[in-house]
């Protein structure tokens, strides 16, 4: 295509120099391990291991991608000016890169958005999401739906991929879904009952009631006054013991002190115990440390205690996370959790990720062991949620046998503060397991 004055066409220098502009504020989060180098507390999207590494290519790149297909695809056709396209252009970034811009917020000003403003961004952010996805499923299946038609009726079919009308039902379409989707996650969650039938336990811990909470994530996305309500639906259950499967805040000391001192309201006549997850690192552990002893849980960091009731005992035991290694902290380490524990006793074992199940099943220990685990946020979105069973071996929800041993993994009370979305996956919730002798 040329011009009028017969030369070639091209990209209005604004847009470029805005786009340019805008790589250069969100580089930093793009590149491959610049994420753990730069990120301070409240980074919590920062990860380890697999996950982190797929994260750390392919967020970027996903991002980058859809970018380039929006602004191919809805903001260039658009009848306006092109400092109007670059502003589209900056402001889908600003959504679609939210993590990435949150976290410069952050690192800059040291400073956590208010709840109303996280969460409408949030919104918006899954909504652009659930749109391009839309979108581009619409125009994929506009040529074939021509080409069969062309075939079944010898004749030529017009080309009618999805106009602006089309365009805008289906981004109303995505931003139903999507406030769906976090207001969905940002509910307290129900108390459920659940019964595990756990091969060896002693007769004597027969109906013994746990209350298992999980990735509580407290922060001001999920605040104080919603936590209170998680404890006084705890509470309100009357369960024999709680315990916590690591996450259990995100963000700077400072600011989450607050949010969790309901914490402190927990009882249980067993007590209230947990174990770390990968985000009390994120959230820089040395610092929380101090605090830690506060909160009210006791934190079982590769470590255990011997529980008592009716004249028997069990071993509750827990783990650090894997993450611990990348800020030269101890890794989960189950040999020294157990060391002077006898493998006659049952087991209680607390581990934030459901994958150290596959090294537990390999002690040698005829006594009854279950492992209580969170992570995985059961998935969290479809589609996304074979990813996540993928990279957690094959564990996501519920109730898994393996062996004699058992392992229940919590869908989570909630889930992280950098994506509150649920879709198409089990909910939040609190399983109140009551544990039963075969």
């Amino acid at each position: 295509m040329r011009t009028s004055a017969g030369s070639p066409s091209r990209p209005h220098g604004r847009v470029v120099r805005s786009a340019l502009l805008l790589a250069l504020v969100l580089i930093p989060g793009f590149l491959p391990g610049m994420p753990a180098a730069l990120s301070g507390p409240g980074a919590a999207w920062a990860a380890d291991g697999a996950f982190g590494t797929l994260r750390a290519l392919l967020h970027p790149a996903v991002i980058a991608a859809g970018m380039l297909y929006l602004g191919l695809r809805v903001i260039r056709p658009l009848r306006v000016s092109p400092p109007a396209k670059a502003a589209l252009l900056i402001a889908a970034a600003l959504f679609l890169g939210r993590v990435y811009v949150t976290r410069q917020i952050y690192l800059i000003w040291q400073y956590e958005l208010p709840r109303t403003l996280h969460v409408g961004w949030c919104i918006l952010q899954l909504a652009l999401c659930i749109f391009l996805l839309l979108l581009a499923a619409s125009d994929i299946l506009a040529p074939l739906l021509r080409r069969l038609r062309r075939t079944a009726s010898g004749t030529e079919v017009p080309d009618r991929r999805a106009g602006p009308g089309l365009r805008a039902g289906l981004f109303a379409a995505a931003l139903s879904l999507a406030a769906f989707g976090c207001f969905s996650a940002l509910r307290v969650p129900p108390v459920t009952p659940q019964e595990i039938v756990v091969p060896g336990l002693p007769a004597a811990w027969d109906g013994l009631t746990v209350a298992h909470l999980s990735d509580l994530h407290v922060s001001k996305t999920f605040p104080a006054s919603w936590l209170a309500e998680v404890v006084r639906k705890v509470n309100a259950a009357k369960p024999d013991l709680v315990v916590i499967t690591g996450d259990i805040f995100d963000g700077d000391p400072k600011q989450s002190i607050d949010e969790l001192r309901p914490l402190r309201d927990l009882r249980a006549p067993l007590g209230v115990h947990a174990c770390l997850g990968n985000h009390e690192y994120y959230a820089d552990l040395r610092r929380w440390g101090p605090l830690l002893a506060e909160l009210g849980p006791r934190i079982l960091q590769n470590e255990h205690i011997v529980l008592r009731r009716n004249g028997a005992e069990l071993i509750l035991a827990g783990v650090t996370d894997s993450a611990a290694a990348a800020y030269r902290l101890p890794p989960p380490d189950i040999g020294k959790a157990l060391r002077g524990a006898s493998p006659e006793l049952p087991l209680l074992l607390l581990a934030h990720r459901p994958a150290l199940a596959d090294q537990v099943r390999r002690l040698s220990r005829p006594g009854a062991t279950l492992q209580l685990s969170g992570h995985t946020h059961a998935g969290q979105i479809i589609g996304l949620a074979e990813i996540i069973k993928y990279l957690n071996k094959g564990y996501l929800n519920g109730l898994y046998a393996l062996g004699d041993m058992r392992l229940h993994v919590s869908p989570g009370t909630a889930l992280s503060s950098s994506y509150p979305f649920r879709l198409g996956v089990p909910s939040s919730d609190i399983p109140l397991l009551t544990l039963r002798a075969p």
